[in-house]
């Protein structure tokens, strides 16, 4: 009985340990995102993705597949996208399945600009993605924008 319970508890602090990993791994796809985003290396944005991987980006656009994904970064990175900020500041992880993630993300984006140039305001929104580990490396299956609204009792 004594070497089941250790054994349970190995069992667990070892799950435990990879659990952690797997967070931190997710938490650098994350960062690697925002630091091409920043860069403008739509290329690398994309190559974050499944090949089969799907996007819906904030104004409606869809994509399904890395490249019209990266196709949907460079349109939004040659105009209202360019030369922004994109800042994550809370990334929350929740392991479905030792191969599957749901990241939720709150993000802002500094320094966009409208259709004719002007500067516009900030892009505060959130981000769902699903991350499915293939080869030993998470790669983005779908993700999901969504901008904050009011509250309808800030609306009145």
């Amino acid at each position: 009985m004594r070497i089941l319970i250790t054994s349970l508890a190995l069992l667990s602090l070892f799950s435990t340990s990879l659990l952690a990993a797997d967070d931190q791994a997710l938490k650098d796809r994350v960062n690697e995102f925002q630091t091409a985003w920043n860069k403008d290396d739509t290329k690398a944005m994309a190559a974050l993705w499944t090949e089969d991987g799907s996007l819906v980006n904030p104004f409606g656009a869809t994509a399904h597949g890395r490249s019209e994904i990266e196709k949907i970064f460079v349109d939004e990175h040659s105009h209202a996208f360019k030369a922004t900020r994109y800042e994550a500041s809370e990334v929350k992880v929740q392991q479905v399945t030792a191969d599957v993630a749901i990241v939720d993300i709150t993000a802002n984006i500094s320094g966009v600009h409208a259709p004719d140039g002007s500067a516009a305001p900030d892009y505060p929104h959130h981000v769902v993605w699903v991350f499915v580990k293939k080869d030993g490396q998470w790669m983005a299956a779908a993700a999901r924008p969504y901008q904050f609204s009011p509250k309808p009792s800030e609306t009145k």
